[in-house]
């Protein structure tokens, strides 16, 4: 089948039209079951902002218990994920990401959104499973991580007397959501790791979430080009904190296309993160305007779809970058690492 070149986005406004339950339901109203809930006022306040929506118009539903796929329209509605920057060379599907996804589903277009941005979500995911406590914390967790570039921590270990029931993979990004603040333990100092996780407890995670990205703005995140300080923060987000990087540039001057996407890619292979690839070179318009001692960077970047051509064939090396533009760089390098990365 030929594949044709479409460009497919979706507003912050459409990806929070889509209901927490696929359906299209009226939030305007005080929910009239959250009165002794505990956390009430953050759930209204994410109501009040549009970014949760009832079971009804005027119902929560606190206490039922939320499926894989409503976690990640909560996860990708909340943080405003969208496609708005990014370019594809043909229709995103969710099977593309989740095998066992419907593409005619009311989630697909979440699923499309997580995958592109590489959250840490099984490639075997289940939509209709119901999620438990770990696997949301770490889903909401990978996800504030991504898209906030956060500095790593070294968090302050808190012991909890059920921790051996957490599986070792999430056990990482549920000592990292006790410091940010997003789960706190039960009176007893459990976690219930392996209980499902109702729309109550969801909803206050994502506020509190919320709150700490607030409280720790990302860097690069005004609009135009970046400098080379926070194009190495870009960088140690996608190939690790570890990594060490010299730069012999003025720190506070802009960088370009062709600079930052030959650093990233030097650093990644330098690093030996990247995988092997057989590369065959794609021709580029302006190619006269790269320096040939950066082109195999570029020819690299481009195979593993870490950048992408304009429709005339134009890499336009000495463009600036925008932290839109490196965010997504960013977050194609995390998806090839983890193994995610669309084909």
């Amino acid at each position: 089948m030929k594949n044709t070149f479409k460009i497919m986005t979706i507003s912050a406004a459409a990806a929070l039209a889509l209901s927490f339950a696929g359906q299209q339901l009226a939030s305007a109203a005080a929910f009239k079951d959250i009165h002794n809930v505990q956390g009430k006022e953050k759930i209204i306040a994410l109501q009040n902002s549009g970014l949760i929506k009832g079971i009804s118009a005027d119902l929560f539903g606190p206490n039922l218990s939320i499926t894989a796929a409503q976690g990640v329209q909560m996860i990708v509605s909340a943080l405003d994920l969208n496609l708005d920057t990014i370019r594809f060379v043909k229709e995103p599907h969710a099977t593309d990401y989740f095998k066992n996804a419907s593409d005619s589903a009311w989630y697909a277009q979440a699923l499309i959104i997580a995958g592109v941005h590489g959250l840490d979500l099984p490639a075997d995911l289940k939509p209709g499973e119901k999620l438990t406590r770990e696997e949301f914390t770490h889903q909401l967790i990978d996800a504030i991580e991504n898209s906030g570039r956060l500095p790593m921590i070294k968090p302050v270990v808190v012991e909890y007397t059920d921790q051996d029931q957490v599986k070792a993979e999430y056990s990482g990004s549920i000592q990292r959501a006790l410091n940010y603040g997003v789960l706190k333990l039960d009176a007893s100092g459990k976690l219930n790791p392996k209980l499902e996780i109702t729309r109550a407890e969801a909803a206050v995670a994502i506020s509190n979430a919320l709150a700490y990205l607030k409280a720790h703005p990302a860097p690069g995140t005004v609009s135009g080009t970046i400098t080379a300080t926070e194009a190495v923060q870009f960088i140690k987000d996608a190939a690790g904190p570890e990594v060490k990087l010299q730069i012999k540039i003025d720190p506070n001057m802009s960088v370009t296309r062709e600079s930052f996407t030959s650093l990233l890619i030097n650093t990644l292979q330098t690093s030996g993160q990247l995988p092997m690839i057989k590369l065959i070179p794609v021709e580029i318009k302006d190619n006269d305007q790269i320096n040939t001692l950066n082109s195999g960077a570029i020819q690299t970047a481009l195979a593993l779809k870490i950048v992408k051509l304009d429709q005339d064939g134009s890499f336009r090396p000495q463009d600036g970058v925008t932290s839109a533009d490196a965010a997504a760089m960013v977050s194609q390098v995390k998806a090839i690492l983890s193994g995610k990365s669309a084909k």
